[in-house]
């Protein structure tokens, strides 16, 4: 007799397992997850189709060689990104003022990348320049 109350509860407690936690919130979600797709914007390959983006809220307009760093503006310092970038290039930004403020940097090379005939940039890397005998320090964004 024993035995099968050993039996009976080790079966209780096994099946204690099994059931959801709803009072503490650890309920496992079996809702179907909606299917994340990388962002791909491969397909703008015209200035044209960049800016009707932007108008839709999907891109946003970006100085290649931001103007608080002397960037010109001319067409050819326009990028394009997906919205939401700008947080991080504005961090990048602000980390770079530093740098400025500090005496650190006196020269920046951007360098912009895409991916194939896009016109939104794939990425982005700042390479900020000071003493000759100081390697550059490099600040990348990786985009899309």
């Amino acid at each position: 007799m024993a035995d099968a109350k050993s039996l009976l509860l080790s079966i209780a407690l096994a099946s204690a397992m099994l059931v959801p936690d709803t009072a503490s919130g650890l309920v496992a979600d079996t809702a179907p997850k909606a299917e994340t797709k990388p962002m791909d914007f491969s397909h703008v390959t015209s200035r044209a189709l960049a800016d009707a983006l932007v108008k839709r809220g999907e891109l946003v307009k970006i100085w290649l060689f931001p103007k608080r760093f002397g960037g010109p503006e001319v067409r050819e310092n326009v990028g394009y990104v997906p919205a939401g970038t700008e947080v991080a290039l504005e961090f990048a930004h602000d980390r770079i003022s530093g740098l400025i403020e500090l005496k650190a940097v006196d020269r920046m090379t951007v360098k912009p990348e895409y991916r194939g005939k896009s016109k939104v940039l794939k990425a982005i890397t700042y390479v900020c320049h000071g003493a000759p005998d100081k390697p550059p320090i490099t600040i990348s964004i990786d985009i899309w």
